[in-house]
């Protein structure tokens, strides 16, 4: 305050850009997130509408949250950048990114992972590592409810890194341990639950690779977090992550979600209709061969189906993607009843995996 009463602003540092930008760059990502988990909720909700309760409560829980989370972080944007600009004092002020950040996040982070860890109890069966990130899952948000109290008692960004630093380091290090976790034996599990069948095999490959894309995703902005949060201690670089990461769990959610979903007339739905058409006309071409095959040359059964086919032909198809489809045969498939009683238990397994979580 200067004799005439009129307010004096702190001269802008030169340097002012490493605090500044990593806040716009992640006020920015966190609004297009917002959009996408937006557009995500819609598609859930307008394909999957027989769900259930539970399941469609947590999505519209994880949309209002970050919804809120949404709108405190704008107000904080502009009082930031518009309102406060040029005052190194609004800059350096808290605001609502106590709450906003380690609390919501906490409790997405955790949210998320408790789901994982019950998904993961449902296909292993097993209680040991479910055990394990349920427990890391409750410590790092308690961890993070922490944390976001000791922010709004310091009220200064500038004092956050260095005096939260214990409480900060173990959140940020549990939220990325527990995704790691997740994703290894995800992979683990999954890959574990192969029959050898292509079509169980094809669908197995889709959910590794959406459970793994979305918890290597989840982990490494996390790890990023932390990095930036110990590496760079008088800067807001960890302000970037921070800010979108419970965005990247809940849109993580619904990526799972809408998985099962398929658009009819999309890029590649011509080559999934022919590939189906193709596999219907090979099925029907065995069966008939069978039924030939049974009534002109004898043959035994031995617990089990035979089928024996003994010509090659080629087939072509009008439908665009496939040009022909090869039966090569000349085999005899045996196999005992109790093979086929676990092929089936085993598909069975895999049904349930694909309908998830209707």
């Amino acid at each position: 305050m200067a004799d005439d009463g009129s307010v004096v602003m702190r001269a802008i540092p030169t340097t002012v850009v490493r605090l500044t930008g990593p806040l716009l760059v992640g006020h920015l990502l966190n609004w297009g997130l917002f959009g996408a988990l937006s557009v995500q909720c819609y598609i859930y909700y307008l394909a999957f509408p027989k769900d259930r309760r539970s399941i469609k409560h947590l999505v519209a829980f994880m949309f209002v949250i970050e919804l809120v989370q949404t709108v405190m972080c704008t107000r904080d944007a502009f009082r930031e950048f518009g309102s406060g600009w040029g005052d190194l004092d609004e800059l350096d002020d808290v605001g609502w990114l106590w709450f906003s950040i380690p609390f919501i996040e906490a409790v997405v982070s955790c949210t998320s992972q408790l789901f994982y860890a019950w998904r993961i109890w449902v296909i292993g069966g097993s209680y040991y590592i479910p055990g394990v990130i349920t427990l890391l899952a409750f410590m790092q948000g308690v961890t993070g409810i922490y944390t976001c109290a000791f922010a709004d008692v310091l009220h200064h960004l500038s004092e956050f890194q260095t005096k939260s630093f214990r409480s900060t380091s173990v959140w940020l290090g549990g939220t990325a341990l527990c995704d790691i976790i997740i994703t290894a034996s995800m992979l683990f599990y999954l890959r574990r639950a192969k029959t050898g069948y292509k079509a169980t095999t094809t669908l197995l490959t889709r959910i590794i690779n959406i459970t793994v894309q979305t918890g290597l995703v989840c982990a490494t902005f996390a790890i990023l977090d932390l990095t930036f949060f110990i590496a760079t201690p008088e800067q807001n670089y960890y302000f970037a992550p921070n800010l979108i990461l419970s965005k990247l769990y809940s849109n993580s959610l619904l990526v799972i979600f809408n998985a099962r979903l398929k658009i009819v007339g999309g890029r590649n739905s011509g080559q999934d209709d022919a590939f189906l058409t193709a596999v219907s006309a090979e099925s029907f071409r065995a069966r008939t061969m069978q039924r030939m095959s049974n009534s002109t040359m004898p043959h035994a059964q031995v617990g089990g189906i035979q089928v024996e086919i003994t010509q090659r032909r080629e087939m072509d198809m009008e439908t665009p993607g496939v040009d022909r489809i090869e039966l090569k045969t000349a085999q005899v498939l045996t196999r005992s009843s109790s093979e086929m009683d676990g092929a089936q238990g085993g598909d069975d397994k895999l049904s349930e995996l694909a309908k998830f979580p209707s």
